[in-house]
């Protein structure tokens, strides 16, 4: 018989059957114990070793890296292709590259946010599924205004990749090989070169030398979103199918799902070794799911059995609240039911989405603490004025060479082959970077010297005038970014505890996508007084940028994440 509203003042905690009372929670770890815990599990990491699985990763997540600058290559590339066929004014032409940025805002934010609630596992396999879905449908958008949703809706899936992928890589690898997380920015670097390379050959050969009356009608750009969708199609098979990700053991340790790490440890350390598992690493395994897991009602906890009646009322009817979460559908019905009506379903939205919000507002607090708010605050400047400078030379660097290049006369195919050198002198970069971050300059003053050189390169690129001299600072400001923005990437990750490493990192780069999208508008409106100005916008956000660098409060270097 069905239950009705009245039924729900019978049920009491002594009603409620023993096989749906729950057990006690586990209790909270001091921060003394929080630290044992992440030592431990260091030292359990070390027994593993860098071994088979880490070397996978290595390169699923360098191909997450490799997915993000090859779909914002991509937008610069074709940038003035999507001009000349829908004949779009200056002004408006940015917004394509904006709607990339808007997408990849929030898809750092939530994809962040999700791979800290939820785990690392399933944002990490779904972003590069929301890239190649939305990024194929792109190449058969009929209207501009189309095309730039798609573009924002395959941001959002793209901008995930490098916040969760190098959150994923560090809490997998020994502290001693932490350093290779610089080197995944390679990874960014080949991407610009392989989407540069592709469009060296379809661009020109399917594309209008000049403009045409109404509108070009090449379709070298279709061509580009459709192949690089199948690109990321094969990234996908390989992380789905090819590859099992394991959870990240320190998430797990987080939510204390100790018992999950310790399987997860273990069938790590057999895909490393081929010999059986020291007695040592097996003791530090008992340790990790035994010494502390006690729960709260362990007398060791410090509980004192002998508290007031209020304070054990307050107990037993938390409990029961707790009891009744986990009961049946049935049971759990009868303490939901509503009091003389049920609420509007408007309501019960608006109740869930406060919820959410409160829940990622108390997940930026923590970057808020005295212990990392400097950090915090100066990392966000960092990251949007770098992100402004950068994309305000990237995204028009096509259209200022076909403009300007050897006085407005170079030809579609001698664009793209500079364009093309350009992305190849990136590659050093992220060489330069892993072995300039255990020097003595460090982290920051490697990113500080790398943001400084290119401010200058920027100015003697807009200087000088001949061929040679702009191919040539070109290069020099694309190796320097790079060089700046590999530090960059694997530094924001270290500063920061594993518990809040996803979300800072997803606000990180979110800062990063903000400036992307005011970067383009900005640029198109500066176009209109001069070709010249955005260099010199560009120059002097390196500079300032730079200077916050040398600011930074953490020398990462040497520091085993947390």
């Amino acid at each position: 018989m069905p239950a009705t509203p009245t039924d729900r003042s019978r049920l009491t905690p002594q009603s409620i059957p023993a096989r749906f009372t729950p057990p006690p929670p586990p209790r909270s770890l001091s921060p003394e114990e929080q630290l044992a815990q992440m030592n431990l599990l260091d030292d359990l990491m070390d027994d593993i070793g860098m071994g088979k699985f880490q070397k996978q990763l290595l390169v699923l997540c360098g191909l997450g890296w490799f997915a993000d600058n090859m779909w914002l290559q991509c937008i610069a590339l074709i940038l003035p292709r999507v001009q000349d066929q829908f004949e779009i004014q200056d002004q408006y032409i940015g917004i394509l590259s904006s709607s990339m940025f808007v997408g990849m805002m929030f898809g750092a934010m939530f994809w962040g946010m999700l791979a800290d609630a939820y785990g690392r596992k399933q944002a990490f396999n779904f972003t590069l599924i929301v890239t190649t879905v939305f990024g194929i449908a792109a190449s058969f958008a009929n209207s501009y205004w189309l095309l730039c949703i798609l573009i924002l809706l395959l941001g959002f899936g793209v901008g995930g990749n490098m916040p969760v992928d190098g959150a994923l890589f560090l809490e997998f690898t020994p502290k001693k090989n932490q350093y290779l997380l610089t080197f995944l920015s390679i990874f960014f670097s080949f991407g610009a070169v392989a989407t540069s390379l592709l469009g060296y050959f379809l661009l020109p050969q399917y594309s209008c030398e000049t403009s045409a009356p109404g509108g070009c009608q090449g379709q070298g750009w279709r061509y580009m979103l459709l192949a690089l969708g199948g690109v990321t199609l094969s990234m996908v098979v390989g992380r789905v199918i090819l590859f099992r990700l394991e959870e990240s053991p320190k998430f797990l340790l987080n939510h204390n799902r100790r018992e999950e790490a310790a399987i997860v440890l273990r069938r790590i350390f057999k895909i490393n070794h081929s010999e059986a598992q020291s007695n040592m690493f097996d003791e530090n395994i008992e340790a990790l799911t035994s010494r502390f897991s006690q729960s709260a009602s362990n007398p060791s906890s410090g509980i004192d059995s002998s508290s007031d009646s209020d304070t054990s009322e307050s107990r037993t009817s938390t409990e029961f609240g707790a009891a009744t979460r986990r009961l049946p559908v049935e049971f759990r019905q009868l303490q939901e039911l509503p009091r003389g009506k049920y609420k509007s379903l408007l309501q019960r939205h608006r109740r869930h989405w406060k919820s959410k919000i409160y829940i990622a507002v108390n997940r930026l607090r923590p970057l808020m603490s005295s212990k990392f708010r400097l950090s915090t605050i100066l990392i966000w400047i960092i990251w949007a004025l770098v992100a402004f400078a950068y994309t305000a030379f990237n995204v028009f660097y096509p259209k200022f060479l076909q403009e300007h290049g050897q006085n407005g006369n170079q030809s579609l195919r001698q664009v793209y082959q500079d364009i093309l050198i350009y992305a190849v002198s990136g590659v050093p970069g992220s060489v330069l970077a892993t072995v300039m971050v255990e020097s003595k300059l460090g982290r920051r003053y490697t990113m500080a010297v790398s943001t400084l050189g290119a401010a200058l390169a920027t100015i003697l690129f807009a200087a000088l005038s001949s061929h040679a001299a702009m191919t040539t600072f070109s290069a020099i400001l694309n190796l320097l970014s790079t060089l700046m923005y590999a530090v960059l990437y694997s530094y924001t990750p270290e500063v920061f505890p594993s518990e809040i490493r996803g979300t800072a990192c997803g606000v990180a780069a979110a800062m990063s996508r903000l400036a992307g999208i005011i970067s383009p508008l900005i640029v198109g409106a500066m176009l209109m007084v001069s070709t010249y100005l955005p260099l010199y916008a560009s120059s002097a956000t390196f500079l300032i940028s730079g200077i916050c660098m040398c600011f930074l409060p953490i020398e990462t270097k040497g520091r085993p994440a947390e």
